[in-house]
Parts: C-alpha cells; sequence; structure tokens
C-alpha cells in the first residue's frame, strides 16, 4: 500500500503546482488557462474517487 500513497502524495503536490501555473495563466493566456482548469478538474476528481485506505494525508 504505501507505494500507492507516495504515489498519490506526489499527484497532490503535482496538483497544487498546476493551481499555481493556472493562476498566474489566468492573468495572461486565457486558452491555456482553461485547458489546465480542465486537468486540475480531472485530478482533483481522480483523487477524490480514491478509497479512503488509498489517501494519503492531504498537503491541502
Amino acid at each position: 500500500m504505501e507505494p500507492l500513497h507516495t504515489a498519490a502524495l506526489a499527484l497532490q503536490r503535482h496538483l497544487l503546482n498546476l493551481r499555481r501555473e493556472l493562476a498566474a495563466l489566468e492573468t495572461h493566456q486565457q486558452a491555456q488557462a482553461e485547458h489546465l482548469a480542465a486537468l486540475i478538474a480531472h485530478i482533483e476528481q481522480a483523487l477524490s474517487s480514491l478509497p479512503a485506505t488509498l489517501k494519503p494525508p492531504s498537503l491541502q
């Protein structure tokens, strides 16, 4: 189970970085920001659908 927790935690870190990038893009490039927002929503959905036993401690 530990590799799954590690992978889920890494995915949360990646999601946090994507959110930061999205905030920067929203002020400059709307099309890229929309694409990134869709990607973030997909990752958030994947994380929220994990069984409780696979969810790592949250970074957020």
